[in-house]
């Protein structure tokens, strides 16, 4: 299933990787906790850089420019992406296999899916690759609240474009190394549509980053 090669590919990542260090956590530029989160979730762009040669990814997360966070991937087999606000935990993230959401449906087939977790570990959220049964549209990124809802946008299956329930575009993902002679560094941008009125919640642009790096990520193992 295509939930399972994801997951290898991942693993297989990790074990052929050699851990690099990372700097930890800027101070963030704004007022306070409530401030950077605002600024995250309304950005036009946040921008997360990454390593293709580390085992785990540990970077700044900027908000039009200007440190808003940080986002710290721990584990090997319970792999967790934490994003934190001057040290506090905001939510984090991870892989959900084996829960009622991974059940595909009379008219739908699930692949990888995120579980988003507050920091009491409460569900707020799922992304999850979709298919319709029998569809010829392939796979799409429906992004979800705690109990299974469908948003009002998603992403087609690279990440690349999310689209509002009326096929408006509006928001981009961007991967890609630092400059033309790199091969290991490399970053993540998510822009917001100048022209949109539909917001992503930062959850969401968050998950549009777990799938850019790890398909990246994977097409760059050495």
């Amino acid at each position: 299933m295509k939930r399972e090669r994801r997951i290898a590919v991942i693993l297989a990542t990790l074990a052929t990787t050699v851990l690099c260090g990372c700097g930890g956590a800027s101070g963030i530029a704004f007022s306070n906790e409530e401030a950077a989160k605002d600024a995250l979730n309304t950005a036009g762009t946040v921008h997360f850089d990454g390593d293709v040669k580390a085992v785990n990814q540990g970077t700044d997360i900027l908000a039009d420019g200007q440190v808003a966070g940080y986002m710290e991937e721990t584990g090997f087999f319970d792999t967790k992406w934490t994003v934190s606000i001057d040290g506090n935990t905001w939510f984090y993230a991870k892989f959900v296999t084996d829960e009622p959401i991974n059940e595909n449906t009379d008219t739908l087939v699930s692949a990888t899916t995120y579980g988003f977790y507050d920091a009491d570990d409460t569900c707020i959220g799922y992304a999850q690759e979709q298919a319709v049964k029998g569809g010829s549209g392939g796979y799409y990124i429906c992004y979800m609240d705690a109990d299974g809802n469908p948003k009002d946008y998603y992403s087609n299956e690279e990440a690349t474009q999310t689209y509002d329930s009326e096929g408006n575009l509006i928001a981009t993902g961007t991967v890609d190394f630092n400059g033309f002679f790199e091969s290991q560094h490399c970053y993540v941008e998510i822009t917001a549509e100048e022209d949109s009125t539909m917001q992503m919640d930062f959850m969401d642009k968050m998950a549009m980053y777990l799938y850019l790096f790890s398909d990246f990520n994977s097409e760059h193992l050495d």
